[in-house]
């Protein structure tokens, strides 16, 4: 691999989040999904209703990523947050952390935390911002439909390649669509977790095609990891299950490029039109 991106990996184009590639800035799997599941407006009313709990529960996040980093790289001091406001660990990191190490000692070899684990693997992979990301160009032949991604967790467990990705949740996700058996007052809620897990799964699965493009890293298991303040769930799926979610990704991402993205630049033209107008006030 000779590519090695200049500067920052990470960019935001229209409002939306890239990386930087070899194939051009593409669009991170993320800004995919929020483009093409159909809860972005429902988010977005949902951060107007509740002003602050967005940039909240994005710090918490964060700042629990950071702490599964360093786990993961044998750096369990925490030395990382001696700066940090000691209220904010105690009464957001650490309940969302608690039980979390248990499963992470689990892995037997650490390949990539956030960033490849070590520094002189896979070094195209990262950019000055510090950022590492792994892409795909897609698979419409002529067609640039790529993606691009920073996957959470590359790993060895018990001789097979584990792909995790972690959440942090105020309520447990669920790998099942509520039943009938599902009391009333539940349903929301797991409902809410079954939605959540969807769409997680397909992320890994992008994640997954893109490490065997970007640096021929075929994982055999996906593991979701949910950060709770009851506790840590872990979900397991197998390669027969990756390669569904693989095919689902791919039709999410023909969406992306063939209906989505046409009526974004389409929505800028006009209003590209309308300001440009020249109205007299009179």
């Amino acid at each position: 691999m000779d590519y090695r991106s200049q500067g920052d990996t990470r960019v935001t184009i229209n409002g939306s989040r890239h990386y930087k590639t070899p194939y051009g800035a593409l669009p991170s799997v993320t800004t995919i999904l929020s483009e093409t599941q159909g809860n972005k407006a429902a988010l977005e009313r949902w951060a107007k209703k509740n002003p602050g709990k967005k940039e909240q529960a994005a710090r918490r996040g964060t700042a629990v990523h950071a702490r599964m980093e360093h786990y993961l790289l044998g750096q369990k001091d925490f030395s990382h947050e001696e700066n940090e406001d000691p209220e904010f660990i105690k009464d957001t990191v650490e309940p969302f952390w608690n039980g979390l190490s248990e499963k992470l000692d689990k892995f037997d070899k650490v390949i990539w935390a956030e960033n490849p684990a070590n520094v002189d693997d896979y070094a195209w992979t990262k950019g000055s911002d510090g950022i590492s990301r792994v892409w795909h160009p897609g698979i419409q032949e002529g067609k640039n439909y790529g993606w691009a991604g920073a996957p959470d967790i590359v790993a060895e467990y018990k001789g097979q390649i584990v792909l995790g990705d972690l959440k942090t949740s105020n309520n447990p996700y669920c790998s099942k669509w509520p039943d009938s058996s599902t009391p009333k007052s539940e349903y929301g809620k797991k409902r809410s977790g079954f939605m959540k897990y969807q769409k997680c799964q397909l992320q890994l699965a992008a994640y997954a095609l893109g490490l065997e493009h970007t640096i021929n890293i075929i994982p055999d298991l996906c593991m979701t990891f949910v950060a709770t303040k009851e506790g840590s769930q872990v979900f397991v799926i197998q390669k027969h299950t990756i390669e569904k979610y693989k095919q689902k990704w791919l039709d999410i991402v023909t969406k992306y490029y063939e209906e989505v993205l046409p009526s974004k630049k389409k929505a800028v033209v006009e209003m590209e039109g309308i300001d440009g107008d020249n109205i007299d006030p009179k």
